[in-house]
């Protein structure tokens, strides 16, 4: 077949021919698309991601004032209940506080020093090791009032032993304690 024949072959054939052409650029168009496609549809699902989250972060901000100062309030809150590392004698004087309030009789306590390892800023639990004397009921009460006491604590070991009763009434028991309040560092 020469030219001279496609020539006219495309003038016999010309809606034919236009269709070929079209069919041809639409094949090549779609052959050199389809390798973006993939890469589109990371980019949309990047895209909507972040419009999610810019959606949530405006929803989440309505209230945001408020919010900011009810967490300085308990901030303030949680400031007022900790204990001062380096001021053993008002540290002691919390638990000879408990001791009167709840009629048990203070064994031994004493403030532990600092693990080597503490923070030197911000929060840190202050050891302290409790033996504590009483009934079942005072004891008790004495651990009670300790843990939704005025400062914060957190137990690390407790062991109860049976005292010798001494004149038949209820069995004396004694409570030691390991535990930590929560405190500054001096």
């Amino acid at each position: 077949m020469t030219s001279a024949d496609l020539v006219t072959l495309i003038k016999k054939h010309p809606i034919g021919f236009g269709c070929l052409l079209v069919c041809l650029v639409c094949g090549v168009a779609i052959y050199l698309r389809y390798g973006n496609i993939e890469a589109s549809q990371q980019d949309l699902d990047t895209k909507a991601a972040e419009v999610a989250k810019m959606t949530a972060n405006i929803r989440n901000s309505a209230n945001l004032a408020e919010q900011v100062a009810e967490m300085q309030s308990y901030a303030k809150e949680l400031e007022s209940r900790m204990l001062k590392a380096g001021q053993l004698a008002v540290n002691l004087q919390y638990f000879y506080k408990l001791e009167t309030e709840n009629g048990v009789k203070l064994v031994d306590v004493r403030q532990n020093a600092l693990p080597r390892n503490a923070k030197t800023e911000g929060y840190v639990g202050v050891p302290f090791s409790v033996t504590v004397q009483g009934t079942y009921t005072q004891v008790m009460n004495f651990l009670g009032r300790l843990q939704n006491g005025r400062h914060l604590c957190r137990i690390s070991a407790a062991n109860f032993t049976k005292s010798a009763a001494s004149d038949g009434s209820e069995v004396p028991v004694n409570l030691t304690l390991n535990l930590e309040l929560l405190g500054q560092q001096p």
